[in-house]
């Protein structure tokens, strides 16, 4: 791309911050908030520009508090399968 087609391209596809709305939010003081809206959703950064996350909550290993895993139900239940298979030898050894 041009130099002088980039300039053109980027004056096209850029937006007047004048025309952006206010925000209008209400304040903590009762007020309503000042600050030039969001293209998205017409409020500020302050009052819901951003994202606060997934609305469905993942668990398992994609889950933000996931570790290791040592204490998940399937590892639990796999240890005591293992305990009750290895009961009976160590029984039987302890016999001879």
């Amino acid at each position: 791309m041009l130099k002088k087609d980039y300039k053109a391209h980027v004056a096209i596809n850029q937006f007047d911050l004048n025309t952006l709305p206010i925000c209008g939010a209400r304040t903590r003081s009762g007020g309503l908030c000042k600050h030039k809206g969001n293209v998205r959703n017409g409020r500020c950064k302050r009052h819901g520009g951003a994202s606060t996350g997934p609305i469905n909550q993942t668990f398992g290993k994609n889950h933000h508090r996931y570790v290791n895993g040592l204490r998940s139900k399937k590892v639990i239940a796999m240890r005591k399968l293992l305990a009750d298979l290895t009961r009976p030898l160590m029984d039987q050894n302890q016999k001879v």
